[in-house]
């Protein structure tokens, strides 16, 4: 089952606390960042991602509290976290992230509850280091959260009834700036969807994402978010589903040359369950829809498997019941994963 770790405090204090959970896991992590095909000069990473580094402490002193009290805790160097936090910044450390999220308002669920849902897609092994966070800060609402790996990844909810998830996107338009993986820490610890919002657009952030939130209250808004432009949807009383490409008019033009077909019909698929469940959908049937096989093995349920040219696949799923501020999680491939549930 997906390790739980519980804390609170300070933002370095829940660092402390996570670094020493998983400091096996994330000593792992660490390695990775020189495995890759060719390795990597560390000191060259660290001079491209200075400028990342300088606005991050400039803009978002908390975030690297949070890396600081993570190095203390884990004996990670507190550089190397921040690079493993910056992997989309810097592609060639850390692969494709390729993820699938969808929000379903009151209207589609079968008890009138708010419902998030998210996999994450990404280099084999990684599913090795997933974990689960139930934290009680001292400045920001209670959260659980989804993560792997030592990445401020969080999506999850909070007690003041924001959900969070996301996921990757490839625009043309990178620049020094917030690494967009440590904005999702920032916006789980809001209390309104506008203040996160505000979050995940502050004009000094470095590229993009596609995040996507729900209320308690039965707001659902998708993002997307470039280094220089973003734009939203609502969801009104309806569902959003997003893949990893563009799909607001004023943005499309920023896709980048990677093929994205298989975004195209990874979105289409979770679009089609849903409408074909709507009115009854639950936590139970969104977990069956995230491990979908249509297409397999390059399906919404992604497999590592012999008949693929994949070198990624599904190390992960979170389902979300904003209403409830309950959370399940697991690690690997939703299809045969063990689901743990956390509530707050």
């Amino acid at each position: 089952m997906i390790p739980l770790i519980e804390t609170g405090g300070s933002w370095r204090d829940i660092g402390y606390d996570v670094g020493k959970a998983v400091r096996e896991q994330l000593h792992v992590a660490a390695a990775s960042t020189r495995a890759e095909p060719g390795g990597v000069d560390l000191a060259e990473v660290l001079r491209n991602i200075g400028p990342y580094l300088r606005i991050t402490e400039e803009v978002a002193p908390d975030i690297i509290a949070e890396l600081r009290g993570m190095a203390e805790g884990s004996g990670v160097l507190f550089e190397t976290l921040f690079i493993l936090n910056a992997g989309a910044e810097l592609m060639q450390l850390m692969g494709r992230f390729e993820c699938t999220v969808v929000g379903i308002t009151a209207a589609g669920t079968r008890d009138g509850h708010v419902l998030l849902a998210h996999n994450e897609d990404a280099t084999a092994g990684w599913g090795e280091l997933t974990y689960v966070i139930k934290a009680i800060p001292d400045d920001a609402p209670a959260f659980v959260a989804f993560t792997y790996a030592g990445l401020l990844l969080h999506q999850g909810v909070n007690e003041a009834g924001l959900g969070s998830v996301g996921n990757a996107l490839y625009a043309r338009d990178a620049r020094p700036g917030i690494p967009k993986l440590l904005l999702y820490r920032r916006a789980i610890a809001q209390r309104t969807i506008e203040a996160a919002i505000r979050v995940v657009t502050d004009e000094r952030r470095a590229f993009g994402n596609n995040h996507l939130f729900a209320t308690a209250d039965g707001d659902l808004y998708d993002i997307e978010v470039s280094g220089s432009r973003w734009a939203l949807r609502p969801g009104g009383n309806g569902f959003l589903a997003h893949a990893n490409h563009f799909t607001l008019p004023s943005m499309t033009e920023l896709d980048g040359d990677e093929d994205l077909l298989n975004s195209r019909l990874r979105q289409n698929r979770v679009e089609t369950l849903v409408e074909q469940a709507w009115g009854t959908l639950d936590v139970c049937s969104l977990r069956q829809i995230m491990a979908d096989h249509a297409n397999y093995p390059r399906s919404v349920c992604k497999h590592h498997a012999p008949v693929s040219d994949l070198d990624y696949g599904t190390i992960g799923s979170v389902v979300i019941d904003v209403t409830e501020r309950a959370l399940w999680a697991c690690s690997g491939n939703p299809c045969r994963g063990e689901w743990r549930e956390v509530r707050l």
